[in-house]
């Protein structure tokens, strides 16, 4: 298929025939992987346009896969897109990746895609940053969210699905609403007319809090916007309660993005815990 408005990257092929599309930046090192949230269109480069260059010009060697059924990579009307399955298929990427060590940085359910992955392989991840991580806490208190909730009315209207009404739904997860600006909107909505209802209706992010333990010792950095009206800040201190060696860094005046809304800090921030 050819995109007028998302930008193509490379392609892995999976185990199961599937193809995941990612973007990579950089060379050296152990390999950082940035995750990305759901939501209609998303994927790793609209996640993550603002840092990867920025990472791999600091030597790190950046990757921005699209979970299956996101961005770019394969979406089969019969797939499977739950929970497990997008970590079956992140975990057999990493491995087709030859990548026997990373990083990780996840936001949303990518963030909940980082925290299960370091709890199903702790002894496979150097260093873990998360930024507003579904999955702490039961599906009900993030569906209970008034962003979440709008997410689900966004295809149940009359009239249907638009452009305008999600450019509202992403105002809507930011405090700074200019950050969703015409090329973000575009390229969501062209890669959200690729997703099959499936993708939406089948996801139910596991609840990761029984086995935090297992983080107990990992390096992990925190990130959360205080004005989040998609993931609760309230989460954020179940984490660090089962934490032993993480920082969290809470930031005013910022919603779900902390990469894009507050670009600068972050960067800075994640550069300095990785080479802490």
């Amino acid at each position: 298929m050819e995109y007028q408005h998302a930008k193509v990257g490379q392609y892995q092929e999976l185990d199961n025939g599937l193809k995941m599309h990612y973007h990579e930046r950089g060379v050296g090192g152990i390999p950082l992987i940035f995750l990305h949230g759901g939501g209609q269109g998303s994927g790793g480069w609209t996640n993550w346009k603002t840092n990867l260059d920025f990472f791999a010009d600091a030597g790190y060697h950046a990757i921005a896969p699209d979970a299956i059924g996101y961005g770019l990579s394969d979406k089969p009307e019969d797939g499977n897109f739950d929970f497990d399955s997008l970590m079956q298929a992140l975990t057999n990427f990493i491995d087709k990746k030859g990548f026997d060590k990373v990083n990780l940085v996840g936001n949303s359910m990518g963030g909940a895609m980082s925290i299960r992955f370091t709890q199903d392989y702790p002894d496979r991840v150097e260093k873990l940053t998360v930024m507003a991580p579904g999955g702490i806490g039961p599906m009900e208190r993030y569906i209970a969210m008034p962003a979440i909730t709008m997410l689900k009315e966004l295809g149940q209207m009359e009239g249907g699905f638009t452009k305008e009404r999600l450019r509202t739904f992403l105002e809507y997860l930011t405090f700074t609403p200019s950050v969703v600006d015409d090329e973000l909107l575009n390229e969501r909505y062209e890669v959200a007319q690729t997703q099959p209802a499936k993708v939406f209706q089948t996801l139910h992010i596991t609840d990761l809090r029984d086995r935090l333990h297992i983080l107990k010792n990992m390096p992990l950095l925190v990130l959360w916007g205080r004005d989040d009206r998609a993931c609760p800040i309230e989460s954020a201190m179940e984490i660090m309660a089962e934490c032993d060696n993480a920082k969290l860094v809470v930031y005013s005046e910022t919603g779900h993005w902390v990469q894009a809304e507050q670009n600068e800090d972050f960067n800075r921030t994640c550069l300095e815990f990785l080479r802490k």
